[in-house]
């Protein structure tokens, strides 16, 4: 699977996608940061980070639930910035994976794979906030052997 086909997935479950869908998948995107945030340890000699991280992680964790509930909004003020952002973001996870001693790239192939198992019936379920839910279908990765 390529971006196309993870572009493709996002196609299909938002053919139009509103403002609201954008808000929901910003506060998805941001719960995955907290997620690996979650997985890490920081540490300095002074322990200042573990209070950075603890900050960090609270702000990313309240807008993520925030945009996801409809109870915060944003909006793209600069296209061109955003879409640069976007794709180093992309290119940096790779990158922070590959430092980490990780196989990133099948990684994202299998966790695309893994999300066109949320359908039902080729149809997308959405939890009340539109975010789109793990049905009884669904398959999670297997992501052993990459890490």
């Amino acid at each position: 699977m390529t971006i196309e086909s993870i572009e493709l997935w996002h196609k299909r479950a938002r053919p139009e996608p509103t403002a609201k869908d954008f808000n929901v998948q910003l506060g998805c995107h941001l719960e995955e940061v907290v997620e690996m945030l979650d997985t890490m340890v920081f540490d300095t000699p002074t322990g200042e980070m573990l209070g950075a991280h603890t900050l960090a992680r609270s702000a990313l964790e309240t807008l993520s639930q925030q945009l996801k509930r409809g109870v915060a909004h944003a909006a793209v003020f600069n296209r061109e910035g955003f879409l640069d952002s976007a794709a180093d973001q992309i290119v940096t996870s790779v990158g922070v994976g590959h430092c980490a001693g990780m196989q990133t790239a099948e990684a994202v192939e299998r966790v695309s794979r893994s999300n066109w198992t949320k359908t039902v019936d080729g149809e997308f379920i959405r939890d009340a906030n539109g975010k789109i839910a793990k049905p009884a279908t669904y398959v999670a990765p297997d992501l052993s052997g990459l890490f």
